[in-house]
């Protein structure tokens, strides 16, 4: 791996994945072939020989000696600048240094309704940032939880494709988003930002109305609704947050965080139950 400046390598997640150095890096060794090698330098030039493999010529940006390496395959990663060709003269507005388009929480362009964005680019949409944290829409495990979820809601504004909302009933609603805390990956990689979102039903018990854009679901308003997502607040620590809206008011509980990152322990559970009740549960 070449890259002209410094990589940042790893990230310190305060969990057992942060446990790597003498435990699974011999693991990731034998799998990548003997590991992988990380020079700071630039490409010059890619070149193919003869019998089809490559030779990359490296400038050091480090102030060691040029290298060359040959290669079968090669990969270039050219950067995250989005390719927007005319939409800009079209009427979408960008802004910062790598031009994203401003974007709604659903992603859509907030100057050209009807231009909606997925992928990385999705990071335009900087949702809360309750912390100053950003999301993790700037990367694949943050972005394909985005494009599911505008996947869905263009189906519905779009196409008249209405999703189902099961019946969580009345008995079930704290064991329900306890495991949705727990286990859910999308509130996990998209702390803050993504939300499990429950309605109430006029006939009893809750609507699952599925993942939603956390800024959209707090500022839109509507039905009353139990709230569930993670949160981070830049300590390392990440912690379940809930929010329910009684008669358009909504009023935030922050879970204290769990060493283990269990997110479903019993001051869960108990905050989850006294939120349900407040909406009606038996």
């Amino acid at each position: 791996m070449s890259s002209p400046s410094p990589a940042r390598l790893s990230v310190d997640t305060r969990s057992l994945v942060g446990v790597r150095a003498r435990y699974v890096q011999p693991y990731e060794d034998h799998v990548l072939g003997g590991g992988v090698s990380v020079l700071d330098a630039a490409i010059d030039r890619i070149e193919r020989v003869a019998d089809g493999t490559f030779v990359v010529r490296l400038r050091r940006t480090d102030g060691g000696a040029d290298v060359a390496v040959e290669a079968d395959e090669v990969i270039a990663a050219t950067g995250f600048v989005a390719p927007l060709v005319d939409l800009p003269a079209l009427g979408v507005a960008t802004f910062g240094a790598s031009a994203l388009p401003a974007q709604t929480p659903w992603w859509e362009s907030a100057s050209l309704p009807g231009v909606f964005f997925a992928g990385t680019i999705g990071q335009g949409a900087k949702g809360l940032q309750k912390h100053g944290i950003p999301a993790n829409s700037g990367a694949v495990h943050g972005a394909r939880y985005n494009a599911r979820v505008l996947a869905g809601h263009l189906a519905r504004t779009r196409f008249g494709v209405e999703p189902e909302r099961p019946h969580v009933a009345p008995d079930d609603v704290t064991t329900f988003l306890a495991r949705e805390l727990a286990e859910g990956p999308e509130l996990f990689h998209q702390r803050g930002y993504l939300a499990r979102v429950l309605t109430a039903d006029p006939a009893g018990g809750l609507r699952d109305d599925g993942i939603q854009p956390l800024a959209e679901v707090l500022d839109a308003g509507g039905p009353d609704a139990v709230i569930a997502t993670l949160e981070a607040d830049g300590s390392g620590a990440i912690f379940p947050v809930l929010y329910s809206r009684v008669g358009g008011q909504v009023v935030e509980r922050a879970i204290d965080p769990d060493p283990l990152m269990r997110f479903d322990t019993a001051d869960t559970r108990l905050a989850i139950d006294d939120l349900a009740r407040r909406l009606g549960k038996g």
